[in-house]
């Protein structure tokens, strides 16, 4: 078995790894961050400098800590924290231009995989060759087939291997999902999910960037950025999609891939259900950002989540304390007391956090590695929602319905399946603020 502290290689060092920068710095009893990979030099030495001023500025914070304590307890504590800090900021931080290096010569446990959504399989399928345990940021993977590869991989070689969705993870929805569990609602008739996002074609969607395109992206609003609510929804009813009816495409924004996807489902139970997600959502105070229902014969459960950002002092401004909250409300017009019921359900989930931090997930990942209990969403879940994406872009394609699972002869099982028809925008008009559109942009 796996002891503390781990060696964590690091993925991928661009913008997202400013917040794992700071989760790493917060975890340093657990694991500490031995090498990083990018395939630009600069990042990889910014990150590793980044890094190890993090280590140093948490070991400062917790010897002040020792100095004020009110008891010798407190004072000890403190004093264990800031050595194993120290000790993480002494470790000579290695950089690498590939993960295939990092891998081979870094010397480490586990490796946190930040790269672009269209790289995840490739780097999973080396670590697991190499018993290496992989966290990777969302979404699991651009295809089905990557996802299956994946999975088959993790699996042969015994890895832990963890799709971040913090959103899985709070109370409320840890809550809802033992209601939807407990069968308390009955006969489950409508599923419904909904993102309503804004993402502005400038400075979001940049034509240097990967954000908006088939190859940097693999998929936007119910892919990327829909995983977020997408991936806890089907957490929660736990019934497989077997059908899709979509409409996919861009809307309003010059993208190759999605801005607007409306979905008619037909769950395994028999249910049916809408996915909707969107990108052109102006912030409204009545429209909620992530919100889910579920109507049963017998009750009613109506899911709304928040990503907060508290003022807590931290090394990285705070990243590590941001994290996904949701309030879970019920109904019945059949029994009262049933809803008393329902809620009483939350304390089957007491030991879940409120609010699942950024560095919570982190955390029992880790936990998981060297022992602790395993993660509480399966990876059937973010597996399912990568093949429903791309069953609604299959959808949009030949205009029907499509059934889940997919044959793996199906170009939408692979990456070669693509959006080629859901544009509406003029191919005359141009975008704002001077931007290239993605259809045009250079090789």
């Amino acid at each position: 078995m796996a002891t503390a502290p781990l060696n964590i290689g690091i993925v991928g060092c661009g913008g997202i790894s400013r917040m794992y920068t700071d989760i790493y710095v917060g975890l340093h009893e657990l694991a500490q961050v031995v090498a990083v990979a990018d395939l630009a030099p600069e990042l990889a030495r910014d990150r590793a400098a980044g890094l190890t001023a993090g280590y140093q500025a948490e070991a400062a914070r917790a010897r002040a800590q020792a100095a004020g304590a009110r008891s010798q307890d407190e004072r000890a504590a403190a004093t264990a924290l800031a050595a194993s800090a120290d000790a993480a900021a002494a470790n000579d931080i290695q950089t690498f231009g590939h993960h295939r290096e990092l891998l081979a010569e870094g010397g480490v446990d586990a490796m946190v995989l930040l790269t672009a959504p269209s790289v995840r399989g490739g780097p999973t399928l080396d670590a697991a060759a190499q018993g290496v345990h992989v966290f990777t940021q969302g979404p699991m993977a651009r295809s089905v087939a990557e996802a299956d590869e994946m999975l088959a991989a993790a699996a042969a070689a015994g890895i832990e291997l963890h799709v971040q969705v913090g959103s899985r993870y709070s109370r409320g929805m840890r809550h809802a999902q033992r209601a939807a569990a407990s069968g308390l609602l009955g006969q489950m008739a409508l599923a419904r999910v909904d993102l309503n996002l804004f993402r502005p074609q400038s400075p979001y969607f940049r034509a240097s960037h990967w954000h908006g395109t088939w190859e940097g992206e693999g998929g936007t609003s119910v892919f990327h950025h829909g995983r977020y609510i997408i991936d806890p929804f089907l957490f929660v009813v736990g019934s497989p999609i077997v059908e899709v009816t979509s409409y996919a495409g861009a809307m309003l924004r010059h993208i190759e891939t999605d801005d607007l996807t409306l979905s008619l489902v037909r769950f395994a139970n028999g249910a049916r259900g809408v996915v909707s997600s969107s990108l052109l959502h102006h912030t409204n105070p009545l429209t909620p950002t992530y919100r889910f229902e579920v109507i049963g014969s017998e009750a009613s459960m109506v899911v709304q989540q928040e990503y907060t950002h508290p003022e807590v002092p931290t090394v990285m401004l705070g990243s590590r304390e941001n994290g996904w909250q949701a309030t879970v409300r019920f109904g019945s017009n059949h029994d009262p007391a049933l809803v008393q019921r329902l809620e009483a359900l939350e304390a089957e989930v007491a030991d879940a956090p409120i609010r699942a931090t950024e560095e919570y997930q982190s955390r029992i990942w880790l936990e998981s590695i060297l022992g602790g209990p395993p993660t509480p969403a399966p990876l059937r879940v973010p597996h399912h929602h990568v093949e429903l994406t791309r069953a609604v872009y299959k959808s949009q394609e030949t205009g029907g319905p499509v059934s889940l699972p997919l044959a793996k002869d199906d170009p939408f099982y692979g990456f070669d399946g693509r959006l080629t028809h859901g544009r509406t925008i003029p191919a005359t008009d141009p975008p704002p603020s001077g931007e290239v559109p993605r259809r045009t942009r250079p090789a």
